[in-house]
């Protein structure tokens, strides 16, 4: 403890920042020169699941000693600018949201670059929602919650914010004020926000984007896509990476076409009940997946899931040509492989196909036949005379020899050929 004592007071707390700050306060009984040093942390971690003992986290006297510990690390902080501060909480131990804008507002006046928020419990309906002030040094905003916490309010713009990670009720939080935050984040880079439509009744739109936005990502979950629908205008000229999932089809307008480096798709699902949703609505929800891909036609790269793959084909849905696509990522089920062959014929352009191969359901060889995909007598442009690189992951049943078989005796130009095998692989497949 000497030879760490004789250190300057500034790389002891630096060391000391790298501790859940229950562990840097407690350190204030080694010594008398320790008594005061987590006074100048920069970082702040307060995590009440390490402050509190689980079986006694219930009570009224342990609740409020954790709310007394917290105001006190934040009134004896003594440094002028904040790094981090990350607080993570799992009861409201009697307060509301109220006192939790009180603490944000006491890093901010302190020149906060980094908050990270995780509200794991849910407040009153009535209660208000989480308001972060203006705040000239904020460059990331991390906001974790239970379902039914409102987008957090932003009375003023924040110039530097370029990160913004949120999970909010898009119900509680209404289309007014999503769609009204934006504008006031100027130098946005990347925004990751899911979505709770849970008793989502009509419709509710979803306006995201910004001239500095790089890089989204879009989850939406929803409990009864019957009595919901979602409509999501994304403007982002400069995006380089969008990952969208939802489980209904959402829809989806892509402005300006831009040049996305990498595109991640995972929307609709492919079940009985979701299907048959489709059959009654599906003069509304058919053209969607086509105008989003449309929105895309300039991408480099895109990747599929294997349960978006296959509702696309079992609705045969037109895809249109994406002739900037240069990579296609697609997970497909070991019997319903044929169905990247309905890709390939949009992709005239494409230089590098990756499959990940998935387990089979027992229902899709019925979806073949529905198809008619059970030949491979035409072979995609593209395949013979394009794709020079064709990586395939978890290879190793037996009954994947067909696929190998058909990528390899069509892929006329091909010069890379990468399996990343999931056990090992014997009966000469391969051979």
């Amino acid at each position: 403890m000497d030879r760490i004592s004789r250190l300057p007071d500034d790389v002891i707390c630096h060391i000391l920042s790298f501790l859940p700050t229950k562990h840097a306060v407690a350190t204030s009984i080694l010594s008398s020169r320790w008594v005061n040093l987590w006074s100048f942390l920069t970082i702040i971690d307060l995590d009440d699941t390490l402050y509190l003992n689980p079986s006694l986290r219930r009570s009224s006297s342990y609740s409020l000693a954790f709310v007394n510990f917290l105001d006190r690390v934040l009134s004896q902080n003594q440094s002028q600018t904040i790094v981090k501060f990350r607080l993570h909480i799992h009861d409201s131990y009697g307060q509301t949201l109220s006192r939790i804008n009180g603490f944000i507002q006491s890093v901010v006046l302190r020149n906060v670059v980094e908050i990270d928020l995780g509200i794991f419990f849910n407040f009153p309906n009535n209660d208000d929602c989480l308001k972060i002030p203006n705040s000239q040094s904020l460059k990331v905003l991390k906001v974790t919650s239970e379902d039914g916490l409102k987008m957090p309010a932003f009375p003023g713009c924040f110039p530097r914010l370029t990160v913004f990670d949120v999970k909010v009720s898009l119900i509680a939080s209404g289309d007014d004020l999503i769609t009204n935050l934006f504008p006031c984040l100027p130098a946005l880079e990347k925004l990751s926000l899911v979505g709770d439509l849970t008793d989502c009744t009509g419709e509710i739109y979803v306006n995201v984007g910004g001239v500095a936005l790089k890089r989204l990502e879009l989850e939406l979950s929803i409990d009864n896509y019957d009595d919901c629908d979602a409509m999501v205008v994304i403007d982002a000229p400069r995006l380089e990476y969008l990952r969208l999932q939802d489980g209904f089809m959402a829809s989806y307008l892509v402005k300006n076409k831009p040049a996305i480096s990498e595109v991640r798709l995972d929307v609709g699902e492919y079940d009985e009940e979701f299907l048959e949703f489709l059959d009654e609505v599906g003069h509304i929800r058919l053209p969607r997946f086509n105008e989003l891909l449309q929105g895309l036609v300039n991408s480099k790269f895109i990747s599929v899931s294997a349960s978006t793959l296959k509702v696309v084909c079992s609705q045969r849905w037109n895809l249109p040509v994406l002739p900037s696509l240069t990579k296609l990522e697609l997970d497909v089920h070991t019997s319903t492989w044929m169905l990247l062959l309905y890709w390939l014929e949009s992709c005239p352009n494409l230089m590098v196909l990756s499959l990940i191969l998935k387990e089979k359901p027992v229902d899709d060889l019925d979806m073949l036949e529905e198809l008619e995909l059970t030949g491979q007598d035409a072979v995609p442009l593209c395949l013979s005379s394009r794709v020079k690189e064709i990586e395939i992951k978890r290879l190793g049943r037996v009954d994947e020899e067909e696929m190998l078989k058909y990528l390899l005796e069509n892929a006329k130009v091909l010069d890379k050929f990468t399996v990343n095998s999931r056990v090992y692989i014997k009966d000469g497949i391969l051979q």
